[in-house]
């Protein structure tokens, strides 16, 4: 493994994206012609068994092909359905699990060719809670994100809360200390954050 083997998921119940190293920082890679942030959806085609993501998927539905879209696959994290099978048309069924596999997949994949290499090693953004209230349905969705994304073909998992990542970005454009309010405005979640920033606490 090199020193640069790694990568940063924002995976999200509405849009993804993915972010390689770039110099001394991180750069967002173009997942679809000119758009670094990618609907999270997959349409599984039931008369080739073919799948297509994000607006590529939503357009396939929406052009009328036989098979099944899925959105908002981030929201099963914790659930009981993430073993359950789901029926995509003719007869073929797939597991949830496999579903949010396929498409941290494609995610990879789509990084690599960018960057050139393999990618081994990925932090995630997390919420700060998945389920609100629920410490096990919220210890058991991070489990199966991290469980999702070894199957993906990552050797090395992490995950860092999505307010404290966006507290570090500003926190490195910033010549003194503050205290921030970060709000993380998501599909599924929403978390607002009260955090001291400053270069000496970076």
């Amino acid at each position: 493994m090199t020193a640069r083997d790694f990568c940063a998921i924002d995976f999200g119940t509405s849009n993804s994206a993915i972010a390689i190293p770039h110099g001394n920082g991180m750069q967002l890679v173009e997942l679809e012609a000119d758009y670094r942030t990618m609907p999270t959806a997959v349409f599984y085609n039931a008369e080739d068994e073919s799948r297509c993501f994000g607006r590529e998927a939503v357009a396939a539905y929406v052009d009328g092909f036989d098979g099944r879209l899925m959105r908002s696959i981030k929201s099963i994290l914790g659930s009981d359905l993430m073993e359950q099978t789901t029926e995509i048309g003719h007869g073929i069924s797939i597991r949830y699990l496999d579903v949010v596999v396929g498409y941290l997949k494609h995610l990879k994949r789509k990084a690599e060719a960018q960057h050139g290499g393999a990618l081994n090693r990925a932090i995630i953004g997390r919420p700060v809670w998945f389920v609100d209230g629920n410490d096990e349905r919220d210890s058991r969705a991070q489990a199966s994100l991290e469980s999702a994304a070894r199957f993906a073909g990552f050797s090395e998992v992490a995950f860092q809360f999505e307010p404290i990542a966006a507290s570090l970005d500003y926190e490195s454009t910033i010549g003194g200390e503050q205290i921030v309010l970060v709000a993380d405005i998501g599909g599924g979640t929403s978390d607002f954050s009260l955090v001291k920033v400053g270069p000496a606490r970076h």
